[in-house]
Formats: structure tokens, C-alpha cells, sequence
């Protein structure tokens, strides 16, 4: 079973991803600030985390760069309703994050899941070849 972490400071929306994500199996863990989500780290490691970008203190931006370094194998996909929003620079290239954009509301979790799979597969996949 996969492990997930799902940010995103709307309560709705982090109960509608996380009983979609059980549904399918996942183990997940919520968080409704990124500051909470860096101490849930220290104890657990997620395979996956499913970020929004405005969150209250740090962003989810601030969040995947620090998550990038405490947890190498785990994958990022952004989720946000901003529709502006694009990858900042420091974190366009990251494999480990995905290049799509996922918009709120989002009604197609199954587009999400396989997203996060597939970079999933890609880490698992390079750990092999090493």
C-alpha cells in the first residue's frame, strides 16, 4: 500500500481527496498547514503528497523544497485553484514533481492518482538501475 499526504488548508477538500485516496487503497495523512505537514515528515514518509500552493505561513511551494530534501523518494503533484499559478523556477526540472498543474476544483482524482503513480514508477524505476 502507498502512503499519501495530502496539504491543502480547506478541510473539504483534504476529506474528499483523502476518502477518494482510501477508496483506492492508499494510506494517507493530512495536513492543513505546510508547517504541520514538516513536522508530520519527521515522523513518517509518505510515498506521495498532494500540495495546494496558498496555504497560511510557509506555501506549498516552500513546502515541496524542503520536502524534496528531507524525503528523497518522495513525489509531489501541485493542486491548486489558482489559476495564474506557475512552477517556480527552483522547482521546474524536479522529477520528483510533477509538470502538470492540477486546477480546483478538481473532478477527476483518477487523472491525479495516475500522475502521482507514474512519477512514482519513475523513482522506483531509477533506484533499480543504481
Amino acid at each position: 500500500m502507498k502512503t499519501i499526504l495530502i496539504l491543502d488548508d480547506e478541510e473539504v477538500i483534504r476529506e474528499a481527496f483523502s476518502a477518494y485516496f482510501e477508496d483506492r487503497l492508499w494510506i494517507t495523512i493530512k495536513a492543513e498547514s505546510a508547517e504541520g505537514a514538516l513536522d508530520l515528515l519527521e515522523k513518517k514518509s509518505p510515498d506521495a503528497a498532494v500540495v495546494d500552493i496558498r496555504l497560511p505561513g510557509m506555501s506549498g511551494g516552500e513546502f515541496i523544497g524542503e520536502a524534496l530534501l528531507l524525503k528523497p523518494k518522495m513525489v509531489f503533484v501541485i493542486c491548486t485553484g489558482s489559476p495564474e499559478y506557475i512552477v517556480p523556477v527552483e522547482l521546474r526540472g524536479e522529477e520528483r514533481v510533477s509538470k502538470y498543474i492540477f486546477k480546483k476544483p478538481l473532478t477527476k482524482l483518477f487523472d491525479l492518482e495516475s500522475e502521482l503513480l507514474q512519477l512514482i514508477a519513475g523513482i522506483e524505476k531509477e533506484k533499480q538501475e543504481k
